[in-house]
């Protein structure tokens, strides 16, 4: 039980999270589009494909007036990893946000809704053998940012990820993104995952840099961490290189 919610809390990367990690060059106008190829696709420190390597891509439009809407999906493979009671048939997930945005200056707000949507079927044999519910979520976040440095907050309305009795759970992400010259940003990130009713929460963080050439952008990271490796194989520190294109 304490592997399924470690690997449904480290879910979903990217969620357009992912949309904007990576980004080669700002995309201008109201409509943008993204696809990365990525060593592992880890979420909130976990990684989704069994450190496999991973495509991902995604839409969003934003308005003038700050609204936004946006779809992110990437191959995952920890719903089907899990096989006792006949593993689902899902290898896809799909992330629907929408929000508000705005910029005053050199401060951010940002606030909206995350649904994290996985097709396929999931079996009341499955269910019951790995402690689970549908593994669909929905989170709210709310977030600020000055300059290079960002604040969000998360919450899950739902079960996170299919643990059971994890409604409510929270995840707090401080990042910080430093241009140290035209191309090549240095970023990290700490976040801390509080998962509702199985005392198993944790912390991850992030430590990397991204350079952009020719409208690709290419990035080495170093991600890690504090769970032990004996409840979860796939949340050792490990390095992930991905190359993305914005368009």
């Amino acid at each position: 039980m304490k592997r399924n919610i470690l690997a449904v809390s480290s879910l979903i990367g990217l969620s357009l999270t992912g949309l904007s990690a990576g980004h080669a060059e700002e995309v201008k106008g109201p409509f943008s589009a993204n696809v990365s190829l990525t060593s592992d696709y880890a979420y909130r420190g976990i990684s989704q494909t069994d450190e496999r390597p991973a495509i991902q891509g995604g839409f969003g439009f934003e308005h003038d007036s700050g609204f936004y809407a946006s779809l992110w999906g990437s191959s995952i493979s920890w719903l089907h990893d899990m096989s006792e009671g006949g593993a689902p048939s899902s290898s896809l997930e799909l992330d629907i946000s929408g929000g508000y945005k705005r910029q005053f200056g050199d401060f951010g707000l940002d606030a909206g809704l995350l649904y994290y949507y996985y097709p396929g079927s999931y079996k009341s044999a499955w269910k019951q053998a790995n402690g689970m519910t549908d593994p669909h979520t929905l989170e709210g976040y709310v977030g600020g940012s000055w300059k290079y440095l960002s604040l969000k907050y998360s919450h899950s309305f739902t079960d996170l990820f299919g643990a059971q009795d994890t409604r409510n759970s929270k995840y707090i992400d401080f990042s910080v993104a430093y241009p140290v010259m035209d191309r090549l940003t240095l970023d990290g990130h700490f976040g801390r995952q509080f998962i509702t009713g199985h005392g198993n929460s944790y912390n991850d963080w992030k430590l990397g840099a991204t350079f952009t050439y020719r409208g690709f952008g290419f990035g080495l990271h170093y991600v890690d961490t504090n769970i032990d490796n004996k409840d979860e194989a796939n949340a050792d520190a490990r390095f992930i290189v991905s190359v993305s294109k914005a368009f």
